[in-house]
């Protein structure tokens, strides 16, 4: 895995979404990381649960080795499931599975 590192710059409580927003700065040395190892080092950062993290935006500007990165930390997954937006299938996934049948 890369070396990345991670600067917390903001924390708000959202009671009736039941989570918290996260605002970070991540460094790190080559390409911009996955949005899966962004949410691992948030995880290990927090000490919680990978399930319990949508990221939902790295922003990153060209050439520089740091991105500003907006998450969302939830109590529990159902919460998380019934809140976050659902990601939608490809169309040519589906055109798959349908001549397969």
């Amino acid at each position: 895995m890369i070396s990345l590192q991670i600067n917390v710059t903001s924390k708000k409580e959202e009671p009736l979404l039941s989570r918290m927003m996260l605002k970070a700065t991540i460094e790190f040395e080559k390409a911009t990381p996955s949005y899966p190892e962004v949410t691992a080092l948030i995880a290990n950062h927090l000490k919680t649960d990978e399930k319990l993290i949508a990221i939902r935006h790295i922003y990153n500007s060209f050439g520089n080795k740091k991105a500003e990165v907006t998450a969302y930390v939830y109590t529990d997954e159902n919460r998380k499931q019934f809140i976050e937006p659902k990601l939608k299938e490809k169309k040519e996934k589906k055109v798959k599975e349908a001549k397969k049948e």
